[in-house]
């Protein structure tokens, strides 16, 4: 990894450990003396690996791109995600992200609905008149 572009705490990483193993999670802490980071991994090759803490030199990680959440149902899992790992500041952006969407989704669909009354060729129903 390049030594200008320093790891942080809670970036989402990829790498091999020193035992060869691929992982995916999330950096705890970096110990920048030593060039290694502390990634909590959620995805291995080696199931052991899963929930435990790895210590993985600088160099044989890559930050892991943050797409767009545009499916409501990854944005649920995130967030859940962001609970067991009690990252309240994730979690607050999350959740924002969470409120954003499902307001957009409600003006759009109050923009979308129309209302309907019953007809016929001569005007309005006679049932709806009563």
């Amino acid at each position: 990894m390049n030594r200008e572009k320093m790891l942080a705490s809670s970036e989402w990483v990829m790498g091999k450990s020193k035992h060869g193993e691929l992982v995916q999670g999330f950096v705890e802490t970096v110990d920048s003396s030593r060039g290694i980071a502390h990634v909590f991994v959620v995805k291995s090759d080696n199931e052991e690996a899963i929930g435990r803490l790895a210590a993985i030199p600088l160099q044989r990680l890559e930050r892991m791109s943050t797409g767009t959440f545009d499916d409501l149902e990854q944005l649920h899992d995130l967030i859940e995600l962001a609970l067991v790992t009690k990252d309240k500041a994730w979690f607050m952006e999350l959740t924002a992200k969470l409120q954003e969407k499902q307001q957009t989704a409600s003006e759009r669909q109050s923009r979308n609905t129309r209302s309907f009354s019953a007809r016929n060729r001569l005007g309005t129903s006679a049932i709806w008149e009563q």
